[in-house]
């Protein structure tokens, strides 16, 4: 199973919500930044002076092979 994020963006003064379900935290801060930010590196006007918050946690962490069993029928003979 693959690493899942779920990432969330918060603005009361302008009473936007957000989520994105992501496959990292790198991707989780790339969808942030296309969501408050013009094509260049500026913030878009509206949140400029506006409090927000990010957040991102871990829904499902890899421990192994997904869907690898080796033994019959879920039972270890």
């Amino acid at each position: 199973m693959a690493e899942i994020y779920k990432a969330v963006f918060r603005c009361p003064e302008l009473n936007e919500k957000e989520v994105w379900f992501v496959s990292s935290r790198k991707h989780a801060r790339t969808m942030l930044n296309r969501h408050i930010k013009t094509g260049g590196s500026h913030i878009l006007s509206r949140y400029r002076d506006a409090d927000y918050t990010y957040t991102v946690t871990p829904i499902f962490q890899t421990e192994g092979e997904a869907g690898y069993d080796t033994s019959l029928f879920g039972h270890r003979t």
